[in-house]
């Protein structure tokens, strides 16, 4: 089965293609392409992702992505194309139209590159539909749509959270690993924190999640505080491993575990950039400024132990076989280590999966896993963007 997935959920505007073998108890998957266009560095001089500008990038990227995506699949020789565009009944050029009207852009490149495609052969087609920025949303769903309507392919919306989940069967060899279940996800991204109960594909459960802001929020809004840039993550954990400049005397940073001990599954990371606020502002800036790595070292401490305190705890109550960590955040070094490491110690009989560091980040190849194992087929009109959607 080849599956074409599209994920403009934020930022990124991605297109995969992959080939999936075998039974979904033990699949085998072949990568055909894998596109992803940042615009993170349009989206840093501002501090965080402008939705109308993302959704203006997607306008701007998605056919040259799909072409470069059939192209690197060899599902596209331009030898074998014809103006099908003359073959297309008025009533489909139509609805094609009225499809892709607001996006204007989108729609004279769709026009001008996309109906002289031969269509390729894959057998579905993907497509992120929330949870995400609307504005970006909207974008690669009307895309799905046209694509489905002009190639006549089963369009299959998929949920975001579910594609950085299934993100953590891929190896280091792009071989899939197996969920012995129950399974148990830990979620973390920029805009989501969740620990997510799974009984079987597509069963999910949300046990607790993030009160307020999630922990790749979190990493973001300490970053400005301490002068970094965008994004956060990778900016602190740097800085976390420099030594600190302080020469005078020795000042132990310590920050506080919100929620670490409460009875639910629940987070909270609010209080915790609140503490960084106020450990600045007692510090002064000049030796704030000198303590600056001791405080990122103490605030992605704090943030890591309540992460993998709170998803051990619950493994162990809910008699979990299989941990699985995906989202942006899982790119963490110490997370990453310390997940692995405490599992192994407290839980030997746990397996633990991991999303591949260069797969946290938002992708479409995500999207063709999470579709492959639980996505179901929909009728074009059935759907649209939901930016607040659950799993």
């Amino acid at each position: 089965m080849k599956i074409l997935a599209i994920e403009t959920s934020c930022d990124e505007t991605a297109i995969s293609i992959a080939e999936f073998f075998g039974s979904r108890k033990k699949p085998k998957i072949k990568i055909l392409s894998n596109v992803v266009s940042s615009q993170v560095k349009l989206h840093a001089k501002f501090g965080g992702v402008v939705p109308n500008l993302a959704k203006r990038e997607h306008q701007r990227n998605l056919v040259p992505i799909l072409l470069t995506a059939l192209k690197e699949a060899g599902l596209r020789n331009p030898n074998f194309e014809i103006r099908i565009s003359k073959l297309i009944k008025n009533s489909k050029l139509q609805i094609l139209n009225y499809t892709l009207e607001r996006e204007p852009e989108l729609l004279k490149q769709f026009t001008n590159k996309i109906l002289p495609l031969a269509m390729p052969k894959i057998d579905a087609i993907a497509v992120t539909y929330g949870p995400g920025l609307a504005p970006a949303l909207w974008v690669g769903v009307n895309f799905a749509k046209a694509l489905a309507y002009l190639w006549n392919k089963p369009l299959i919306p998929t949920n975001h959270m579910a594609g950085h989940l299934y993100s953590s069967l891929l190896t280091t060899h792009y071989s899939l690993q197996t969920i012995r279940f129950p399974a148990l996800a830990l979620l973390v991204s920029g805009g989501h924190t969740e620990l997510v109960l799974m009984r079987g594909h597509g069963k999910f459960k949300i046990i607790g999640e993030t009160l307020d802001d999630a922990a790749g929020e979190a990493f973001d809004k300490v970053a400005r505080l301490l002068g970094l840039g965008y994004p956060g993550g990778p900016a602190i954990s740097a800085l976390a491993e420099t030594k600190t400049k302080d020469k005078g005397q020795k000042i132990k940073v310590k920050l506080p575990r919100p929620m670490l001990n409460s009875r639910d599954y629940n987070f909270s990371f609010s209080g915790l950039k609140t503490a960084v606020l106020y450990l600045i502002r007692d510090l002064g800036k000049t030796k704030a400024k000198r303590l600056r790595s001791a405080i990122a070292k103490e605030f992605q401490n704090a943030v890591v132990e309540v992460l993998v305190k709170k998803t051990i705890r619950a493994a162990r109550e809910y008699k979990i076989k299989t941990i699985l960590l995906g989202g942006g955040v899982a790119a963490n070094i110490l997370l990453r280590k310390e997940i692995v490491g405490t599992a192994q110690k407290e839980l030997p009989r746990v397996s633990c999966h991991l999303s591949l560091a260069a797969n946290t980040g938002d992708n479409a190849l995500m999207i063709t896993l999470a579709a492959y194992f639980q996505g179901k087929k929909k009728a074009p009109e059935s759907f649209g963007a939901d930016g607040n959607m659950r799993l």
